[in-house]
């Protein structure tokens, strides 16, 4: 995901619902109006966001594409 892809999910977030989303491929959560986590679409990798930083906390990719938001939403909600 590119920064720009980034900026505008932080933009978007603030007016959703907890929740998640798609946009261009890629899974995206929010919780409290502020975008937490996405899976990236090429490889399954689950990442956090942390300020300005995205860190790996899971891996999807031995998982079949349709339940991977399901499992996304799972998480979130345990957060």
């Amino acid at each position: 995901m590119t920064i720009d892809e980034t900026n505008l999910l932080h933009k978007k977030a603030e007016t959703k619902k907890d929740g998640v989303y798609s946009f261009r491929g890629n899974l995206w959560a929010v919780k409290n109006g502020k975008f937490v986590a996405f899976i990236d679409n090429r490889g399954g990798q689950v990442l956090q966001r942390f300020g300005a930083f995205n860190a790996q906390i899971g891996d999807f990719s031995t998982i079949e594409r349709w339940d991977w938001k399901k499992k996304l939403v799972e998480w979130l909600r345990s957060q």
